[in-house]
């Protein structure tokens, strides 16, 4: 693979401070964020709806754009889009979510927005397919992707590939995928083999990677919000799973979601400078165990 080393440092990674069970907003200042994270190495990052309303306290979708690219930053992810398949109360507090993430795309050129069923307690395949379709045509009409993100069946009612790509393919839509976690594949038990035979070329695909024990937790949400580690860190076959999506023709960038309760209290610089450099370190021993 020649293509060069395309990076994102997801919210939670680089996000210092932010707490996925508290206070949400990442408060340092975002031109220092982006500066840090590009100073390490990043081409992309990735920001939460929270902290999206906490920047444009001071900064305008176009001044956030502005930073960005002189910086260069070019993959942008926003995300956390959850209740967009209801009909009942909850969906209007989702719907200020989707026009705040859809605005911020549009002018961000964000490659994507991540959704879930995170919560879902009432939709099953052919409800999200059908309000799948719209959230998919919207997105289009402002130039961005919907990734649906799978997540274990503790916290999503679609925790396997055949559900989430019966919604993601039902749909219709070419701008519609998947966001594939290797933390979220490992506690579902999906095997790098497994993404091979049933993900195709034609799919649409994100890529986020971190690290962590084998073992299931005895506390599943704890590890997810607190407890990941960089990669590298941990036991998890991540050469394994880059493998097998470069396979399949994937050449996106790959995204470092790390959610850990103490590296959210280091700075801004140590975060950034740590994750880059060991998801380089194992992104580029993954490419050079493939050739």
């Amino acid at each position: 693979m020649t293509k060069p080393l395309e990076l994102i440092g997801s919210f939670w990674t680089l996000a210092v401070g932010a707490d996925p069970l508290g206070d949400q907003r990442c408060l340092h200042d975002f031109r220092a964020r982006v500066e840090a994270a590009a100073q390490a190495g990043f081409t992309g990052m990735g920001f939460w709806h929270t902290d999206i309303l906490e920047i444009r306290q001071k900064y305008s979708f176009k001044d956030m754009k502005q930073i960005l690219d002189a910086n260069g930053i070019a993959n942008i992810e926003v995300e956390w889009l959850l209740d967009w398949f209801r009909t009942d109360a909850r969906k209007t507090a989702s719907d200020e979510i989707r026009t705040l993430l859809m605005d911020a795309a549009e002018v961000l050129r964000a490659r994507h927005i991540k959704i879930a069923d995170f919560g879902n307690d009432c939709a099953g395949v052919e409800q999200l397919t059908a309000a799948f379709a719209p959230l998919c045509r919207q997105a289009a009409e402002r130039g961005t992707n919907i990734l649906f993100e799978m997540l274990p069946g503790y916290f999503s009612r679609m925790p396997s590939l055949d559900q989430v790509l019966a919604i993601t393919r039902g749909s219709g839509a070419a701008n519609g995928g998947i966001m594939l976690d290797n933390l979220h594949l490992q506690r579902i038990g999906i095997s790098s083999e497994e993404i091979v035979r049933k993900l195709t070329p034609r799919d649409l695909i994100g890529v986020e990677i971190n690290d962590g024990s084998l073992a299931m937790p005895v506390k599943l949400q704890d590890s997810v919000v607190n407890k990941r580690l960089l990669p590298g860190d941990g036991e998890f076959d991540i050469a394994g799973f880059l493998q097998a999506l470069w396979s399949l023709g994937y050449d996106g960038p790959i995204g470092v979601e790390v959610l850990n309760e103490y590296i959210r209290k280091w700075d801004l610089k140590t975060a950034a400078t740590e994750a880059f450099a060991k998801t380089k370190s194992v992104v580029q021993a993954a490419r050079q165990a493939k050739k």
